[in-house]
């Protein structure tokens, strides 16, 4: 596959749509953060939750356990408003 031109193997496009993911999930958490759960992520409740139980396993992966717990929170919350 060629990319700008350039020839990238099957890890560097690996590598590349890792950190375009990652970049994507921490834009996801400073909107949350800035914005609420409700405007950075909308749509209905089953939705939210799943986008957030994407992005735990991604910072666990990452072990960032401060926006782990930030995001468990949320999960907790989200989980009590649907019940």
């Amino acid at each position: 596959m060629y990319i700008n031109g350039r020839k990238i193997t099957l890890d560097e496009l690996q590598e590349l749509t890792d950190k375009l993911i990652g970049s994507l999930i921490d834009d996801i958490y400073t909107s949350i953060d800035e914005k609420g759960l409700a405007e950075a992520i909308p749509g209905d409740i089953d939705n939210q939750l799943s986008i957030l139980n994407k992005m735990m396993k991604y910072y666990i992966s990452r072990e960032q356990y401060e926006k782990c717990a930030v995001i468990r929170d949320l999960i907790n919350i989200t989980n009590a408003l649907q019940n």
